[in-house]
């Protein structure tokens, strides 16, 4: 990602410099990185706030009891999970962050997450596993009810009406994770025949 994004710096100042705009592009540069600067302290409130949420609710057992009421659908989807370990408990607390639309708030439980389902893994079960795979893949699918962290960059640029962006968000965050999990689940049943095939032909 470094290499990619200091390849990508070169490639614009050598066609500023080619098109006789260098002038233009060193102004754009200074007023996008002050701007940067001050979108991530607009941001910054918003974001402690989450985290703090979140901590709240781990510690007063909160996260537990949506482990709980989640539990049936994180069964079906994560198959040979333990139930009420720890893989349970951050798996719960990263899509409640996720649907709440708390954005990289949510991080913190994603990498819980995924630390307790490697430890959940058998030795012979290679890595990633499935459980893994899935997991990642709906993290990466907008998986969301409430988007706060987009609603929040509207209102930051200025937006007058920041929050009308909430059902087409809703209804693209709903087929996106369908759609995600509808092929992680044909990925799951392909591999499974292949297996039989090559187990039926040795």
């Amino acid at each position: 990602m470094e290499k990619l994004f200091v390849w990508a710096v070169l490639a614009c100042v050598l066609l500023s410099l080619w098109t006789g705009r260098a002038e233009a592009a060193a102004d754009a540069l200074l007023d996008c990185g002050s701007a940067a600067v001050a979108l991530a302290l607009t941001l910054a409130g918003a974001y402690c706030l989450w985290c703090g949420v979140l901590e709240v609710m781990e510690r007063a057992g909160l996260t537990a009891r949506l482990a709980r009421a989640l539990r049936p659908l994180l069964r079906r989807l994560f198959p040979g999970l333990p139930a009420g370990g720890q893989a349970e408990s951050a798996i719960a607390t990263n899509f409640a962050a996720n649907l709440l639309g708390m954005g990289n708030a949510a991080t913190p439980a994603g990498l819980q997450a995924m630390e307790a389902l490697r430890r959940c893994a058998s030795a012979a079960e290679p890595l990633p596993t499935d459980n893994m795979c899935l997991f990642l893949i709906l993290n990466s699918s907008s998986l969301q009810l409430a988007p706060t962290t987009l609603i929040s960059l509207r209102a930051a640029a200025g937006s007058q009406a920041p929050a009308d962006i909430f059902l087409p968000c809703l209804l693209a965050s709903l087929g996106s994770t369908l759609c995600a999990w509808l092929c992680t689940l044909a990925w799951r049943k392909l591999r499974s025949a292949w297996g039989r095939r090559r187990a039926a032909r040795t």
